[in-house]
């Protein structure tokens, strides 16, 4: 079974780029209109997020494959995707897609990214990824704490959930 693919609306830039962080290619643009998103999203087989009613139930009758997200935190959002999607939310960097242009990272040595990355940062760190398109080097830096802390929080909701369903 292939992965889902995604397109997101405006309203859903940090989102899209949890899902690149995820592994997930999608697609995010705040420049399209509704026609022109339904239209991508049916032509491209991605699944349209959304957080505008309209948007999704037009979407809907049109044949695309759509969700609307209704959480107001970025953990609930993500818990949401993941429910209805049975994603699992894990982040490995080895599996990670640019979280700025969607393309998919590789692991590098540490020496190719030297003066690519602030010098403390080089001395720190060992384990560094390259995006394949727009070059951008990441690391587990300082971010790291909170990128697994809203992960944590979403699995939280998902475990809730979970529990809920199961007791009623």
């Amino acid at each position: 079974m292939s992965r889902p693919r995604f397109l997101s609306d405006g309203m859903l830039g940090k989102l899209t780029r949890w899902l690149r962080l995820f592994g997930f290619d999608a697609k995010y643009s705040r420049a399209l209109s509704d026609e022109e998103l339904i239209n991508q999203a049916l032509e491209e087989k991605r699944i349209l997020l959304t957080r505008d009613l309209d948007l999704h139930r037009r979407a809907k009758r049109k044949g695309a494959e759509t969700l609307l997200v209704e959480g107001r935190t970025e953990a609930e959002k993500l818990a949401e995707v993941a429910v209805r999607l049975s994603m699992d939310l894990k982040v490995e960097p080895a599996e990670s897609r640019c979280p700025k242009c969607d393309a998919p990272l590789r692991q590098v040595e540490k020496e190719k990214v030297q003066g690519k990355v602030p010098s403390k940062t080089y001395e720190v760190y060992d384990e560094f990824w390259v995006c394949e398109r727009c070059g951008q080097v990441y690391w587990r830096g300082a971010h790291w704490k909170n990128i697994e802390r809203i992960v944590e929080k979403a699995n939280n909701i998902l475990r809730n959930r979970e529990s809920s369903a199961q007791s009623q």
